[in-house]
């Protein structure tokens, strides 16, 4: 199963780092809020990269 991932609004700076590692440019961070489009291939980069753990994996293994 493909893990899924969310942002937790509540950690969430919205530093952008997370979108900055994005291949597929999925992570959006508008309005003071983040989240992540449909068109995420699910790589893992934003989980690994947020320094906060704002982004979590809410299903599924994370392939590593």
């Amino acid at each position: 199963m493909s893990p899924s991932y969310s942002i937790d609004q509540a950690r969430c700076t919205f530093c952008g780092g997370c979108s900055s590692v994005c291949p597929a440019q999925a992570v959006l961070i508008r309005d003071g809020a983040g989240r992540i489009a449909e068109n995420c291939i699910r790589c893992g980069n934003c989980f690994r990269f947020c320094p906060i753990s704002a982004v979590k994996v809410t299903e599924g293994n994370l392939d590593t």
